[in-house]
């Protein structure tokens, strides 16, 4: 299925124009500048790909490969909520849903990094679920792994690990200084990659992206109902496409900066209009309703899969109130932070599929509970039907 769905997949504007690039500067270049506008682990993947398989077939093989990665990341996860559970074989279910979810199962057969994070971001929640239950040098190994990954795939992943790390200290009362050094080897993995950007670009950056999301998403022109925002300057009156900013200035940070004071700008000058964007666009990604998504086309089926998503949001929510006020557990505790995370974070620049990244846990938590009902249910009726003979 992957390899038919995938046979069409080319390299989209961006990957493309970064590979070209690596052939002639041999570094990590966006536009003839060095870029650390995404963090590199992608790119990085896509190029040794067409390194290692030198046919014109390699981006099918680089989707095929991709979700391998996440048909085993996610049943990772999948794994880890099964534990508790004594009919395990309804977790295949569980499992079916996620993998053949048609936005994830589409996201992960393009040349996208979507299906790498959704792959370590599984992982990442199993080996965080692990250590709430019990602290083993293994598991610090593997969270050491896959959050250094994380970290090269995603600049919101930093986020992640601080929650995560918060939400361990506080909920198992996990000594502080035992994390704190976890914490320092992650980010001393990591100091290359800044040390890079401070070299190429002036700047000890971890990425440039906040800045320009947070310009594509608030200006005068901004269309919450479109993908295809760009930043807007109201001083030249034009849109700032990727071409114009590195044909303008000299490097990323002198965009990144220039980028940053069009935010302060916006924020000040139109304080009203930055909360009632800011509030639209929480709403967005509370109802996964984005025309023009890129998975979607017309608009039957971004209302279809607005409605489904807007019912389970709902569900979601509706359990962790359940869990939290019954039995206040690590699992409940975690996935709410998580959740207001994600409505709050990607209102920079709103996007459903980000939700995606989380699908996965939130679908398992709800799939557990209902689960745990259906059993006990079965449980008394087969005790009533003892009791009667």
């Amino acid at each position: 299925m992957v390899s038919y769905l995938s046979k069409n997949a080319t390299l989209i504007f961006e990957w493309k124009v970064i590979i070209q690039d690596f052939a002639v500067y041999h570094d990590y270049y966006y536009l003839g500048k060095p870029s650390s506008y995404m963090p590199p682990l992608y790119p990085y993947y896509l190029l040794l790909i067409q390194s290692i398989f030198k046919i014109p077939q390699w981006i099918m093989i680089s989707c095929i490969l991709q979700s391998v990665i996440l048909f085993f990341s996610v049943l990772s996860l999948v794994q880890k909520f099964e534990e508790n559970d004594k009919n395990k074989n309804n977790y295949f279910i569980a499992f079916a849903c996620i993998i053949f979810f048609p936005p994830i199962l589409l996201g992960s057969t393009k040349i996208s990094s979507f299906a790498l994070t959704v792959s370590i971001f599984s992982v990442f929640f199993a080996l965080i679920l692990k250590l709430s239950k019990k602290i083993t040098l293994k598991n610090i190994v593997l969270v050491s792994i896959v959050s250094i990954l994380g970290l090269y795939i995603r600049y919101e992943f930093l986020f992640l690990m601080i929650i995560s790390t918060i939400v361990l200290i506080l909920y198992k009362k996990l000594k502080y200084y035992s994390l704190l050094i976890l914490f320092a080897f992650i980010l001393i993995t990591y100091l290359p990659w800044c040390i890079r950007n401070y070299e190429k670009i002036g700047t000890f950056h971890y990425s440039t992206s906040l800045s320009y999301n947070f310009a594509k998403g608030n200006h005068e022109k901004y269309d919450i109902f479109s993908s295809g925002n760009f930043p807007y300057d109201p001083s030249k009156k034009i849109i700032l496409t990727d071409e114009y900013l590195r044909a303008n200035y000299e490097n990323e940070k002198q965009i990144d900066n220039y980028l940053n004071q069009l935010n302060k700008n916006f924020i000040s000058s139109h304080p009203k209009m930055f909360i009632e964007n800011s509030l639209k666009k929480i709403g967005i990604n509370f109802l996964n309703y984005y025309p023009g998504n890129y998975n979607f086309s017309g608009n039957t089926v971004p209302y279809l899969y607005s409605i489904s998503l807007l019912i389970f949001n709902l569900l979601l929510i509706y359990i962790l109130f359940q869990k939290l006020k019954s039995n206040f557990t690590f699992q409940a505790a975690f996935l709410g932070i998580l959740f207001i995370f994600y409505l709050l974070f990607y209102s920079i620049a709103p996007l459903p599929r980000y939700f995606l990244f989380y699908f996965p846990l939130f679908f398992l938590f709800v799939f557990q509970y209902f689960s745990c009902k259906i059993q006990s249910v079965l449980l008394k009726g087969n005790n009533r039907s003892s009791f009667r003979r």
